[in-house]
């Protein structure tokens, strides 16, 4: 019975930023015997296991933007069967930029990440989930509208919230919830700037979006947004055109 199960969480990106919070904030919610902590660097998930003083963090070193890093995560549950309670699809990464002017690799590699990961993560583990078992995709406010200069990324979140929106309404009878987090700019690594606020948006505290974040998935919320600003972002999409909407973000200057 999966109930008899090692009960564990699933965090990729949890080298730093949102992934570490999850973590950390996970460990004072849930009853969890593991966290397994994914990302490239050894030292960061180092940091992040040592944060956690009840649960045990499990380090995996994987580059999800490669087939052999995903196979790393699955091959292990599979060898493991563990009772996957929470998955947490957290890795991600863009910049602005002109797309003509952007390296193919780059782009190719954040498709990998953002969205082919998540994808194939949930399918393969999806077998070890149960009854109450919830899946956290983190995508961006990025997701509600065209972005001209972060074209790739913001397309990218849009795939992730659409997937997201699917599989809730699927996994029903099962008793599987999707929540997704559409966060604004946050202080985490990706906005390494020290101004207050970007394009105009104010710089959201990551640990409230952090915390409403696994506020909402416990109530089986669909969409976590924090703050106004994302929130405005949301309701003016659903009523503008996506041309208006394109051509006013074009209009943002958003750093590099």
């Amino acid at each position: 019975m999966m109930s008899d199960k090692k009960r564990i969480a699933i965090i990729t990106g949890a080298s730093s930023g949102f992934g570490r919070l999850f973590a950390v904030e996970l460990e004072k919610n849930l009853d969890l015997e593991e966290i397994w902590l994914i990302a490239r660097r050894s030292e960061k998930l180092e940091e992040t296991a040592s944060m956690l003083e009840r649960v045990k963090g499990t380090i995996i070193i994987a580059d999800l933007s490669t087939p052999e890093g995903i196979d790393i995560i699955t091959k292990k549950v599979e060898f493991e069967k563990p009772s996957v309670r929470v998955l947490i699809n957290n890795a991600g990464f863009g910049r602005s930029e002109e797309f003509i002017k952007g390296d193919e690799k780059y782009y190719s590699e954040m498709i990998d990440v953002n969205i082919k990961a998540p994808v194939l993560l949930t399918k393969r583990l999806l077998k070890y989930m149960s009854e109450g078992s919830k899946i956290l995709n983190v995508a961006s406010s990025a997701a509600f509208a065209p972005l001209p200069y972060f074209a790739v990324y913001a397309a990218s979140k849009a795939f992730l919230l659409s997937f997201s929106y699917a599989l809730d309404q699927e996994f029903k009878d099962k008793d599987i919830s999707v929540t997704c987090v559409c966060p604004g700019p946050a202080r985490t690594e990706f906005f390494k700037t020290k101004q207050k606020s970007v394009g105009g948006l104010k710089i959201e505290d990551p640990q409230k979006i952090v915390e409403k974040a696994l506020k909402d998935m416990k109530n089986k919320k669909n969409i976590s947004i924090y703050g106004y600003q994302a929130n405005l972002l949301r309701m003016i999409s659903k009523f503008l055109p996506r041309k208006c909407l394109a051509w006013t973000a074009g209009k943002i200057k958003m750093p590099k």
